[in-house]
């Protein structure tokens, strides 16, 4: 698993590369909260080449769409084969996670 993180002007993109776990979540917790701090419009987080997210994984995005809701800033989650949803609610994350059949079981 592998994250890299491109902070641009107004927006960072965030790519997770293999399973999304809770392992990452707290290298991606500080990549957000740097551009959250950096004063982020929009934030992307790039899930085409993942392999599955897991309930860590899971609970890290739904702190991120709050943290989005809250600062007025844009979420986009790209998934693998052209899926891709502005989230505007944390329970939208979970939602869209369950409708991605490969990760259903991933936790």
């Amino acid at each position: 698993m592998t994250l890299r993180s491109v902070l641009l002007e107004d927006e960072i993109i965030l790519s997770v590369d293999g399973l999304f776990d809770g392992n990452l979540a707290p290298d991606y917790h500080h990549a957000v909260e740097d551009a959250f701090a950096a004063g982020v419009c929009r934030v992307v987080v790039d899930l085409t080449m993942a392999t599955a997210v897991d309930g860590g994984g899971a609970a890290v995005l739904a702190a991120t769409a709050a943290g989005c809701a809250s600062r007025g800033t844009h979420l986009i989650i790209a998934m693998p084969r052209g899926v891709e949803a502005e989230i505007r609610d944390p329970a939208q994350v979970r939602l869209l996670l369950r409708s991605f059949e490969p990760w259903q079981d991933a936790g």
